[in-house]
């Protein structure tokens, strides 16, 4: 599993895992305020070696609907925009939804209320469906991300 260093032209390896209160207060370059997800799960997409936090993810599984709710998911500034170190970060923690979704039995369904200049960009990038104001993926295409995002190449 890998980033990509835009700058060093190389892959670089990640982990995805749950964040503490205490590390969160600690970070750096994040506009939200993440403690205030702590009823939620709360992730973060960490560089193995350097142990820089790249991206933060909410989630809350609905049983009563069989979803996973993408609550929210930020990418640190400096990897924003043209200028932007590291590429993949979103559609690795949407990707990380994903497999949370099919081990909650929820067969990929991930849903996510987007901003309005967004949409088009899951549509279109990640293969979320618009139901209203929700997007969602589910099976088929949620597979297609975790083997994109989530698999080593060979």
């Amino acid at each position: 599993m890998h980033v990509f260093d835009l700058i060093e032209n190389k892959k670089v390896r990640f982990k995805v895992g749950p964040i503490t209160k205490r590390e969160l207060k600690k970070l750096e370059h994040f506009e939200f305020e993440w403690v205030k997800e702590f009823g939620f799960e709360v992730f973060k997409l960490e560089l193995t070696r350097t142990k820089e936090v790249l991206g933060l993810l909410s989630i809350d599984r609905s049983f009563e609907e069989l979803r996973t709710e993408i609550r929210l998911l930020e990418i640190s500034k400096p990897n924003i925009g043209k200028l932007k170190r590291y590429d993949r970060i979103a559609g690795i923690l949407i990707a990380f939804a994903c497999k949370e979704s099919f081990i909650s039995g929820f067969y990929g369904f991930v849903s996510l209320i987007p901003k309005t200049s967004l949409i088009d960009h899951y549509i279109n990038k990640y293969g979320f469906k618009q139901f209203g104001r929700h997007l969602a993926v589910e099976l088929e295409i949620s597979e297609n991300l975790m083997n994109k995002y989530l698999l080593d190449e060979k």
